[in-house]
């Protein structure tokens, strides 16, 4: 195990080193510079930490469920919105996990899908004819809505 810095060597075609010259992240400028971002760069990508990571996999255990929900032919706005909040609050989960503090990061991950749940959930419950399977579904958000306007 390597208690300092240690120094390394390679060899790199024309191609890969214009590549890692071009690496325009957090002030790199020196090789050794980008050759860190590189590898902190591959890190995100892989690592739970990565919210799309996080994101694709959430979203990959929905794949069933949403492709059954897909081979019913009905579509609602209100199931579609649940399995998006689902998809991305999990994401958030996985990658706040190892916060320090998890609330703030939480918080702060989740925001987006809150925002995108409750723009849809308005669209149920303010248009005409919302595009929901048991229209009763929108009468109750509605009624829902209405009554924690008047609080």
């Amino acid at each position: 195990m390597l208690n300092k810095s240690q120094s390394i060597s390679a060899r790199l075609s024309a191609d890969d080193y214009a590549y890692l010259m071009s690496i325009d992240r957090n002030g790199a400028v020196t090789q050794s510079e980008k050759v860190r971002e590189l590898i902190a760069m591959a890190r995100e990508s892989v690592g739970v930490e990565s919210f799309a990571r996080a994101y694709l996999a959430a979203g990959e255990t929905m794949l069933p469920v949403k492709a059954r929900y897909a081979d019913e032919n009905r579509r609602s706005l209100l199931v579609e919105a649940l399995l998006e909040l689902v998809a991305e609050g999990a994401a958030a989960i996985q990658v706040c996990a190892d916060e320090e503090t998890i609330g703030p990061a939480l918080e702060q991950k989740t925001l987006p899908a809150a925002e995108a749940f409750m723009e849809k959930i308005l669209l149920v419950a303010l248009q005409d004819e919302p595009r929901v399977i048991d229209p009763k579904a929108a009468e109750i958000i509605r009624q829902r809505l209405t009554d924690l306007l008047k609080r």
